[in-house]
């Protein structure tokens, strides 16, 4: 414990000068954009940023922007580190990609066109004729040039970050940098509290005697808790860290009353049951949202499963290049279990340890998909990456984490909140599914009847906030 409050101690300083940076309005002047609408998005249509009553329309005028400015922020902070790891001819390019987020940054700003990618030479599986593609073939069949408030949401903003990692690939000595990388650790050590009464508590029922109701509870617990993780979302709070100081398992039952939608029970019943006929020989897949406290939840669900032989096998979906901020890269999964190894808190040191050991036996693998950053939908996978969908369908469950996936399964369509869950997937079904996610998007089905318009009254945000929860399962008739 002591080694992560020694290690927030250190960056403290850098959340002052983020939260300094924060301050400095980065609001765009978006009455000159002609697009624009002033309405609510259209029901059973795309999200767009053009229309002005949606959380499109801040995420792209206000959100944005702050991102981009902080990551010029972090690397004119951070020059003289970076340029002592990587040498000094790291020197010009870090004003170069200084330069192009700031242009980037002013495009967004001024709704200009989706620019097509620059091939990068040499570089293998690059993606960026896959973009260039999409955005291409969305024009034509829309009848107009791709701009950023008027294309859907989710192609625009993810964009975004595909464009930022261009400009870092196409240099020499920066293709590994992570801007966010010091928000996402600082994401963990902040919730040094949290984590060592996690970790203790994932003992405690590893080393319960199991029974059908002991393990149905268990695991039903730690998917809530799970759940609750991914309130951290640092896209979302344009990378302000919040300090988690608090034991989660005193507020479980609490928040209940907060999950609109709770098929954990459900999820739970079908792990024992189905270990209990002898399919243990089997692989649960996640495909991850975000580093630091939400991952070591994540890690949190998975160890219990492992160590009582639910599954045999856990494949943890990264991203490949730096996402939203927060989400997991291969080397974040890795920084995790090495920060918790050192801890000198007992719980946090033996569960690191346990990470390590289903990682190091092949239990835990750690997968690199380039569709997770290609500008699709998930129902679009059977035709764009076959091979992925095969992959997925191997497994007995798959889990999606977080708002993006959450999007990106329901196609970033504006759903009647009624809308069956199963529907909203529109054909997406490679497995058994089930959907962990805090709603901080104004997407969203499979509500019961009258919910969506009694919290519309009390608050006509709450859609935005991250103050309800989801967890949503679809099970095909196999």
């Amino acid at each position: 414990m002591r080694y992560l409050h020694s290690i927030f101690r250190k960056v403290n300083s850098n959340i002052i000068q983020t939260r300094m940076a924060q301050k400095i309005s980065q609001r765009s002047n978006s009455s000159d954009i002609g697009c624009l609408e002033d309405i609510e998005p259209p029901i059973n249509k795309f999200l767009r940023g053009k229309y002005k009553r949606s959380f499109a329309y801040k995420t792209i005028k206000d959100r944005l922007p702050v991102i981009l400015t902080k990551v010029v922020d972090n690397l004119s902070r951070n020059k003289d580190a970076i340029v002592q790891e990587k040498g000094a001819e790291a020197t010009q390019e870090i004003k170069t990609v200084i330069g192009a987020v700031s242009k980037l940054r002013n495009e967004l700003m001024t709704n200009k066109a989706l620019l097509p990618l620059e091939p990068l030479p040499g570089r293998t599986n690059d993606d960026t004729q896959v973009w260039n593609d999409k955005i291409e073939k969305l024009s034509k069949e829309e009848g107009e040039t791709q701009t950023w408030y008027n294309a859907i949401w989710l192609i625009s903003e993810c964009y975004m970050y595909r464009r930022m990692a261009q400009e870092l690939m196409s240099t020499k000595h920066l293709k590994s940098y992570d801007p966010f990388e010091i928000q996402k650790q600082e994401g963990f050590t902040m919730a040094a509290t949290s984590v060592a009464y996690l970790a203790e508590y994932v003992l405690e029922c590893v080393h319960t005697k199991k029974d059908e109701a002991s393990s149905v509870q268990h695991l039903s617990n730690l998917m809530k808790l799970n759940l609750w993780g991914n309130r951290c979302d640092l896209s979302l709070s344009a990378g302000v860290v919040s300090s988690k100081e608090f034991n989660p398992l005193d507020s479980l039952e609490k928040l209940n009353k907060q999950i609109l939608v709770d098929d954990s029970h459900q999820v739970s019943e079908f792990l024992v049951k189905n270990q209990q006929s002898g399919n243990n020989n089997s692989t649960i897949d996640i495909v991850l949202d975000n580093a630091g406290y939400e991952l070591f939840t994540d890690l949190c669900l998975a160890i219990y499963i492992l160590e009582k032989s639910v599954v045999k096998k856990m494949r943890f979906y990264v991203k490949r290049y730096p996402w939203f901020v927060s989400d997991v890269m291969t080397k974040d999964f890795h920084w995790l279990i090495e920060i918790m190894k050192k801890s000198d808190n007992q719980s946090i040191q033996t569960f690191g340890g346990l990470c390590e050991k289903h990682l190091k036996s092949g239990a835990i693998t750690i997968e690199e998909e380039s569709f997770w950053t290609d500008p699709y939908d998930f129902s679009e996978m059977p035709t764009y990456d076959q091979t992925l969908y095969k992959k997925l369908s191997e497994a007995i469950l798959i889990i999606f984490k977080g708002d993006l996936n959450y999007r990106k399964l329901m196609g970033d369509v504006n759903w009647e909140t009624t809308t069956d869950f199963t529907h909203a997937l529109r054909g997406f079904q490679p497995s058994h599914l089930v959907s962990f996610r805090t709603i901080k998007a104004d997407v969203c089905s499979g509500l019961p009847q009258g919910v969506a318009d009694s919290l519309e009254k009390e608050d006509p945000h709450w859609m935005e906030t991250g103050r309800f929860g989801l967890i949503q399962a679809s099970f095909p008739n196999k």
